[in-house]
């Protein structure tokens, strides 16, 4: 694709969006080339020249805040801040605020998702990946958190009151509702799930959270590795962004890698922070549970609202990570939620 095509013509870039790359690339002929944005909303594009590539994204209706702070002020700030701590978070070399126009640098496109189905056969090589990822992990959790502003970004606190609305909540009213078509009143649940909010508030927080450390945000390239899709992070508990990693939909870990991950995770932290083991094992399954319940929401207003059947065949993989926890003694209580789970969900 020209940088001159005709903008009525599906992906193209506008004159505009050419004009500001065109400010800050003066080389040559430039090619253009729409990338996927998975479930985003904003649109990307490669732009190739002599010199090397770029991305270029787009956010022009960026979600707010009450106070107008926005979603690409998020990105913006969060990636200088990381990149301050040393975290391969892309280089932002120009930005329009006024029009969302974003120009980075290029990671790659070799997601880890990719990489590790390429050596799934060779686990020993697949854990050695996993464990940079976790070494990065860690450094993202402790350094992040220092400095860390959250009024520069349009993201709530992760609290009970985020948990029910947005984990939990999204669960019941995009999954279960209107993906799944039940009819289950939020009154059935509201108890249940409210309680389960309760206890995985106990959690430390104060950590810097990423909130979708999955592996389609997580590059592999010659340098190492790169991260993307950070504009949600706040500040929240150490578990979570652990549960995103080990129970991704995307890759499908066995359990048995899960738990060698795990006890590496947990020997890194420890040679950062002070940490109570037991307790970040007893409240982890908390805190995964509403993870996961997270990723269902999403997945289901991918598909019903936006149209993203790449999603459908994560739908299962997903739901089997719920069941799993769920199996968990500790949540024998919550028999509503189980109910749902295991005997009115059939089909998936």
């Amino acid at each position: 694709m020209s940088a001159g095509v005709n903008d009525e013509i599906k992906g193209a870039p506008t004159q505009d969006l050419v004009r500001f790359v065109r400010g800050y690339l003066t080389e040559g002929d430039l090619s253009w080339e729409e990338i996927s944005g998975d479930g985003s909303a904003r649109r990307f594009y490669r732009v190739r020249g002599k010199r090397g590539s770029w991305v270029v994204m787009v956010q022009d209706h960026p979600p707010r805040d009450q106070r107008g702070v926005t979603e690409n002020d998020s990105f913006f700030y969060i990636a200088e801040h990381l990149r301050s701590k040393g975290i391969p978070v892309p280089t932002i070399y120009a930005y329009d605020k006024e029009e969302g126009y974003f120009l980075l640098e290029d990671l790659g496109a070799l997601h880890l998702q990719a990489e590790i189905m390429r050596v799934r056969g060779d686990q020993q090589r697949a854990k050695e990946i996993y464990q940079g990822v976790i070494d990065l992990l860690t450094l993202i959790q402790v350094e992040g958190r220092k400095g860390f502003d959250p009024s520069r970004t349009h993201n709530p606190p992760y609290d009970q009151g985020f948990m029910l609305a947005w984990e939990s909540g999204y669960f019941h009213a995009a999954f279960l509702i209107g993906y799944l078509g039940l009819s289950l009143p939020v009154e059935e649940l509201r108890d249940e799930l409210g309680a389960l909010a309760q206890e995985a508030a106990k959690a430390q927080g104060g950590f810097f959270l990423y909130r979708d450390f999955q592996s389609r945000n997580i590059m592999v390239r010659d340098g190492g590795l790169g991260f993307l899709d950070f504009q949600g992070a706040r500040l929240g508990p150490l578990q979570y962004d652990l549960a995103s990693l080990l129970l991704d939909p995307y890759v499908e870990l066995d359990e048995g890698i899960q738990e060698e991950l795990m006890s590496y995770y947990l020997r890194r932290i420890q040679e950062q922070i002070p940490l109570d083991v037991r307790g970040f094992q007893e409240l982890y399954p908390l805190i995964a549970l509403h993870r996961t319940m997270q990723v269902l929401g999403a997945f289901a207003f991918l598909i019903r609202g936006r149209g993203k059947e790449f999603y459908l065949k994560y739908i299962p993989p997903a739901l089997g990570n719920l069941r799993t926890l769920l199996k968990d003694q500790r949540f024998n209580a919550y028999r509503k939620l189980r109910k749902v789970v295991f005997e009115e969900i059939k089909w998936i």
